[in-house]
């Protein structure tokens, strides 16, 4: 494996907005794990809970479900309703590190804390606030593949 090399460069002469420029031959595992970091931080979703609407750092997010053609953004210890389909999200999502489980839920792969077999070739996730999902057996190689199974 071949060492990076990391220059950054601060200035006043620079707004505020950041810019990010990745050089290399070709990606590799480790290059692509960071490029996923980066997008996950660059991305977000607005929410809204009791009427106020907030903006949803990618990075908070346990999953996304979706209810009754609804779609809901769960943190920690709060759910926000989000404007936008599951489907809109898993296409926005594709290099980030989420990935649909089922028909009705996309999940933070970096918010797992464990993740064992069950009968029926499906999966149980345990999320690191002690949540439990159900991993399809549809959605089974995709989710091994982003996971790293």
């Amino acid at each position: 494996m071949k060492a990076m090399k990391l220059f950054i460069e601060q200035s006043d002469d620079y707004d505020n907005d950041a810019e990010i420029t990745i050089r290399c031959g070709m990606t590799d595992e480790r290059l692509e794990s960071i490029i996923a970091h980066i997008r996950l931080q660059m991305f977000s979703v607005s929410g809204t809970k009791d009427g106020e609407v907030r903006v949803l750092p990618l990075g908070d997010i346990l999953y996304f479900e979706s209810i009754d053609e609804r779609t809901f953004a769960y943190l920690q210890s709060d759910v926000y309703e989000c404007a936008m389909k599951l489907y809109e999200l898993e296409a926005q999502l594709e290099k980030a590190n989420f990935v649909r489980i089922s028909k009705s839920c996309i999940v933070n792969i970096l918010k797992l804390d464990s993740v064992r077999p069950l009968p029926g070739s499906r999966y149980e996730a345990t999320l690191e606030n002690g949540e439990k999902l159900i991993i399809n057996r549809h959605y089974l190689p995709a989710f091994k593949s982003k996971f790293g199974i």
